[in-house]
């Protein structure tokens, strides 16, 4: 079963080099399975919104596309929880929100972090307790 990496999604999503394009349409689709790690799917909504100025909603929708195709092997149900909090919080990163849906998601709760904004936002954060300096 192959792997996707980021370069090879990107050039399926933006369509934007007609031989690259074509060339990661075929790795994408003539496999049965073909994996797209969590890390690659993270750093592609993160060139999307930062390097290539795409909307939000844009990028959800690129995101929606790649995960509808039958045989990409992917996280669906955590992807689709975080990409919800991406597109509803603009303040938070893709990184933050998949972590969230991530920790949720399997149980592992609560996603300690020192981000206040994510720890407000997002009810699978909190932020740890901090400890009382000792008095000698």
């Amino acid at each position: 079963m192959p792997t996707a990496d980021t370069n090879v999604i990107l050039r399926w999503m933006l369509d934007d080099v007609p031989d690259l394009t074509e060339t990661a349409g075929q790795v994408l689709t003539q496999f049965p399975r073909c994996v797209v790690p969590d890390v690659a799917l993270v750093e592609t909504v993160c060139v999307l919104e930062r390097v290539m100025n795409l909307p939000r909603s844009t990028v959800v929708l690129l995101v929606e596309a790649l995960l509808a195709q039958a045989n990409i092997d992917a996280d669906r149900e955590t992807w689709a929880e975080a990409m919800a909090a991406y597109q509803s919080h603009p303040k938070l990163s893709i990184a933050d929100t998949f972590l969230a849906a991530l920790s949720r998601r399997t149980g592992r709760v609560p996603l300690f972090t020192f981000d206040q904004r994510l720890a407000t936002q997002l009810p699978a954060a909190k932020l740890p307790q901090q400890s009382s300096p000792t008095l000698p």
